[in-house]
């Protein structure tokens, strides 16, 4: 058996495959922790699993690590370059160096067989690299959000770079190698086809969605059954707060007084009163909802896109900043759904738009299609064979003490 160490950032989208995947290695009798830079509830950690949030090495931190949180929802206001900035340089690049005393100390302790690192929490592959422990990217989103910019856009791809060389020196890895990301194992949570790739490295392992989490979340599922109108879920992530009370303000203009069920997955208390056909929750069982769901309504969040088309359900993307373009774009070119930038969001389109998608059939089946892509990838059962596939192959290669 082997010892996997998850480091993910604080995302919860991103961690959330990480959870199911973790869950299957526990079951298969490996041991299982994930390293993250702010607390995780235990109801959302795997029985038998643990997550470690080195307190002592980033109390220093907590303002920082404050600021740049609240920082990611100025994304909707930036252009394309300052997105990027923000991104890179001022979430990535700041957490994977606040991340790297307690990651190296925990790491030193308990002496993991394999370090999976999220693709954007590069201290991960980073710590790995350093010591010569094993590691492993995890994506889950489609690759190549930002193109080839190596030819497309030289100048970024040089900043890109140096951003990144100077982050591994600040840890003493000189040279041209970049090693913030897996060179050997990079699994990526969607099919390649949705994803667009003719052809991919070999270390690139597209697995598709990854299930098995439990959501306990707490929903009125007698409420939901006993409504006759199509349903069509609502959701725009964790993250975005300053702009959900305008989000959900064009919903309720646009299907108050509509014959659909809308299930928003929001804070309630944004608005004192809701429509009669809203179903309002915080927090929902995402999973166990979409299979009596019609359609979806998102901003791009890939853990309910993935949600969506495993049910075979059409969508209306609302992109917003980040990855969310390069999503709704795929979602457009796949047929089954509809892109609507958010600033562009008029209330008609809005509504014209979903009824469109719930009327005309053409949506739902190539959403079918997406997700027999998404069936044939393998999914977590895929995911949990190349991770102890490589685990093994690791522990022949690596020398004898």
């Amino acid at each position: 058996m082997a010892k996997f160490l998850f480091v993910v950032p604080p995302f919860f989208g991103h961690i959330s495959p990480t959870l199911s995947i973790g869950a299957s290695l526990i079951a298969r009798g490996h041991e299982v922790k994930w390293l993250g830079i702010t607390p995780l509830a235990d109801k959302h950690i795997p029985a038998g699993g643990e997550f470690i949030y080195p307190a002592a090495e980033l109390e220093q931190h907590q303002d920082e690590i404050n600021r740049i949180l609240k920082r990611q929802d100025d994304g909707p206001a930036c252009s394309g370059p300052e997105v990027m900035k923000l991104a890179l340089e001022e979430t990535y690049v700041p957490f994977a160096r606040i991340m790297m005393p307690g990651l190296s100390n925990f790491v030193d302790a308990w002496k993991p067989d394999v370090i999976i690192n999220d693709c954007i929490t590069f201290a991960g592959a980073l710590c790995a690299h350093i010591k010569g422990i094993p590691s492993v990217t995890t994506t889950p989103v489609p690759p190549d959000v930002m193109g080839d910019t190596a030819n497309s856009a030289p100048k970024i791809f040089e900043w890109q770079q140096n951003l990144v060389k100077g982050l591994q020196q600040e840890f003493g890895v000189y040279g041209d190698e970049i090693v913030i990301h897996s060179h050997k194992l990079n699994m990526v949570f969607t099919s390649q086809a949705f994803a667009g790739f003719d052809e991919v490295s070999p270390h690139m392992k597209f697995v598709g969605p990854v299930k098995g989490r439990p959501n306990n979340a707490a929903f009125d599922w007698e409420r939901l059954a006993k409504a006759t109108t199509p349903k069509v879920f609502v959701s725009l992530g964790t993250l975005l707060v300053d702009i959900r009370k305008e989000f959900f303000q064009k919903l309720i203009t646009a299907f108050a007084d509509q014959p659909v069920t809308i299930v928003a997955a929001t804070n309630p208390d944004i608005f004192e009163v809701w429509p009669d056909n809203f179903i309002v929750n915080g927090f929902v069982p995402q999973t166990e909802l979409m299979p009596h769901i019609d359609a979806v309504i998102c901003h791009g969040g890939f853990n309910t896109v993935n949600d969506t088309f495993i049910n075979g359900l059409p969508m209306l993307i609302t992109p917003i900043a980040y990855d969310h373009f390069h999503t709704a774009k795929l979602i457009e070119n796949s047929g089954a759904g509809v892109s609507i930038r958010y600033k562009r969001l008029r209330i008609a389109d809005l509504r014209d738009t979903v009824f469109e998608l719930l009327q005309n059939p053409k949506y739902r089946e190539a959403a079918i299609k997406v997700n027999e892509t998404f069936v044939a990838a393998g999914g977590n059962d895929k995911a949990v064979q190349l991770l102890e596939d490589f685990a093994a192959a690791e522990s022949v290669l690596a020398p004898l003490n």
